[in-house]
């Protein structure tokens, strides 16, 4: 890797394009280093590698001290601490904590240090300081209210297009101001709810990939309302007021909604952040979320930004043809420095070679673990600057036009993608 463009990649600002953080720093979960660093991501290299539920469900209770809970953890770390999850939290107990290595002996130090952190400014230290973050575009489930100086929305329509119970009706009913009583009055109370995101930010999110396919195969109107009324229509009337009733959408109600909603969202000039590839967890149904199943969704929608998550992984040379191929198709590197660091390396190469670097974001922390966006940002500055290396190393550019890209993919593009100022 060439020192200079590392050195001036290391600490220009960024724009985070996507995080899971509690909107305000006094929300921050207080348990210990472990039930907090265990809480997302990690905990499913450690269950792939043989750790129970039982032992996992146990170390993030209350019941164990850190020294017990250590003793359980360890031999997992021992075999996962490579990978980039374990890489990210490492990085952090080291430049954040002092902590060089996580180990027996030091991991009441880390606890220590952990529990101090609930006495500081810690978004500010975290977030501005250590990894100088000018905007985090926060995963929110509705208008809530958050943390202006830190954070920009995107609002999910997950629950829009595949409601889920009789509750989420109701809260949307009560947010639009109207009495859903058929399909048309739901579709309407959708385009409301969408008007009032916009309002407040023009990004959405999409993570339906979780749950179904993101083949959202053309339905006709038809069809869509006839599987509305089966869902929501009972005997006596409709029954979508009954918070405790439950719900499985039909893929026609789905398919034609999703479309429904992006061509409003077009008509509003908005931009849909959408999950792709590796779902987090122990198990999903993977090819659910190739990005290559949006094809005719980039195609019957130009005007319609989409803002395509995770780098597809391990679907990335799918993700990036359709960028190639798409104008309102953008690549978004969010999770993936840390689900593979060296694939992003790889595609990143290959990527700047293939379409215009101008379409690629850079970093998305997509944690729920505050220390881990400092370990994220850390290794994503490191892989674009390598990436960058190789290229000048090639002949292809020098190191000035290198850190000029770098800066344009870790802030330029972002800004101008999602209008962050």
């Amino acid at each position: 890797m060439i020192k200079e463009i590392y050195d001036y990649l290391k600490d220009i600002q960024i724009i985070d394009t996507h995080e899971h953080l509690t909107p305000f720093q006094k929300e921050r979960p207080c348990g210990d280093v472990l039930t907090d660093f265990l809480e997302h991501y990690f905990s499913t290299d450690l269950i792939s590698a043989g750790l129970s539920l039982d032992d996992y469900n146990r170390i993030m209770s209350d019941e164990l001290t850190i020294t017990e809970k250590w003793s359980i953890v360890e031999p997992f770390w021992r075999t996962c601490k490579y990978t980039g999850y374990g890489q990210s939290l490492a990085i952090a107990a080291r430049d954040i904590y002092g902590i060089e290595e996580i180990c027996a002996d030091t991991i009441e130090a880390l606890n220590d240090g952990f529990l101090g952190s609930f006495r500081e400014d810690y978004y500010k230290k975290i977030l501005k300081e250590k990894c100088n973050i000018k905007a985090s575009i926060l995963d929110c489930w509705g208008l809530i209210p958050f943390d202006t100086g830190y954070f920009v929305a995107a609002n999910r329509i997950d629950m829009l297009i595949q409601p889920q119970n009789g509750g989420q009706i109701m809260e949307l009913e009560q947010a639009a101001g109207i009495t859903v009583c058929g399909f048309e009055d739901y579709l309407r109370a959708c385009e409301i709810r969408l008007e009032q995101y916009r309002k407040v930010s023009r990004i959405l999110k999409c993570a339906l990939a979780y749950s179904r396919s993101l083949d959202f195969a053309r339905t006709t109107r038809a069809d869509a309302e006839s599987a509305f009324n089966k869902l929501f229509y009972s005997g006596s009337g409709f029954a979508i007021h009954r918070e405790e009733q439950t719900y499985s959408c039909s893929p026609d109600l789905t398919n034609y909604l999703f479309r429904h909603i992006i061509s409003l969202a077009q008509e509003k000039g908005m931009i849909l952040q959408i999950h792709t590839g590796l779902q987090e967890g122990n198990g999903n149904i993977l090819a659910h979320s190739n990005p290559s199943r949006l094809n005719e969704i980039f195609h019957e929608y130009p005007n319609m930004k989409f803002d395509v998550f995770h780098i597809g992984y391990p679907y990335q040379n799918e993700l990036g043809a359709l960028c190639k191929m798409y104008p309102n198709v953008y690549i978004d590197m969010c999770w993936a420095h840390i689900i593979s660091p060296a694939a992003c390396r790889r595609i990143l190469s290959e990527w700047l070679e293939l379409f215009s670097y101008t379409k690629i974001s850079g970093f998305g922390g997509d944690y729920r673990v505050l220390d881990g966006v400092y370990g994220h940002q850390y290794l994503a500055r490191r892989n674009i600057a390598a990436a960058l290396s190789e290229k000048v190393q090639e002949g292809l550019f020098g190191i000035e036009e290198a850190c000029r890209i770098g800066k344009a993919i870790l802030f330029d593009n972002p800004s101008e993608i999602f209008g962050i100022e």
